[in-house]
């Protein structure tokens, strides 16, 4: 076992309080430092920023935000798909005010679509008369209603392999029974956010609808088109209003703050 001498000692007492130097309570948030890693090589170091947020509930409280802080600390508003963003920094301190953008319950549904989903004819009747029924013909739920399916081989339903909506035979039954055709599709009409500002603007979306005898079921499925346009215009609007109310005093960026 080896003992270190008074000068080994002392040069480790030295060497030990140059290491702790780094530990000033001069250090500020947001500061850059020079220090040295454990094997020694040099690397730099930011000290983070003391980050506070606010959570918002509609467009107007964002825009509030906005107007009360000065505008030298207002850095950018951020929208993205789901959430727009007011950042603030003063070289300090960070601060920011969210804006969490909901997708409205109609919305949802015709996403969720995207893929082929299946409801028995009693509950597409009731989701059309309750959750969709302002968004919809008035009509479309007593036509859907009014199908008759029976196991009689000249009124039984037969889909044909990969058919894009009702069998022709279907569509005939109906228009007997209410003299109009079975629709091929239902065309919904709704906001993509469930936020004040949202609801205000519709978009359409159409929905086909095919019939499978084999689990007695109607498939629906979303044109995936009218999704996205329906989200980017959506957007679009947040961040040209964002951007008037902004009037050059901070950037509207579609994107996320690091």
């Amino acid at each position: 076992m080896s003992h270190l001498d008074k000068n080994a000692i002392t040069e480790v007492e030295r060497l030990t309080k140059e290491a702790n130097s780094i530990l000033s309570p001069s250090v500020r948030p947001g500061q850059l430092l020079l220090v040295r890693g454990l094997d020694g090589t040099p690397c730099t170091f930011r000290i983070p920023l003391d980050v506070q947020d606010t959570a918002l509930f509609d467009l107007a409280s964002l825009k509030a935000k906005a107007d009360h802080e000065a505008a030298e600390y207002v850095q950018a508003a951020y929208v993205s798909d789901d959430q727009a963003i007011l950042v603030c920094e003063d070289g300090d301190h960070r601060w920011t005010a969210t804006l969490k953008l909901p997708l409205h319950p109609l919305y949802q549904y015709v996403q969720a679509w995207k893929k082929p989903t299946g409801y028995s004819q009693k509950q597409l009747v009731r989701l059309l008369r309750t959750e969709l029924h302002d968004h919809i013909d008035p009509s479309l739920a007593n036509t859907f209603a009014s199908l008759k399916f029976t196991n009689n081989q000249e009124t039984a339903v037969q889909v044909r392999p990969l058919s894009n909506a009702l069998d022709s035979r279907i569509r005939q039954q109906v228009a007997q029974d209410n003299g109009q055709d079975a629709p091929e599709t239902i065309t919904l009409r709704g906001p993509v956010y469930d936020i004040v500002e949202g609801r205000e603007t519709e978009y359409e979306f159409t929905v086909y609808v095919e019939y499978d005898h084999d689990s007695s079921q109607f498939i629906l499925q979303t044109v995936h088109g009218d999704l996205r346009e329906a989200q980017e215009q959506a957007i679009q609007n947040l961040i040209v209003d964002l951007t008037l109310h902004a009037d050059s005093r901070w950037p509207v960026l579609y994107g996320l703050p690091k």
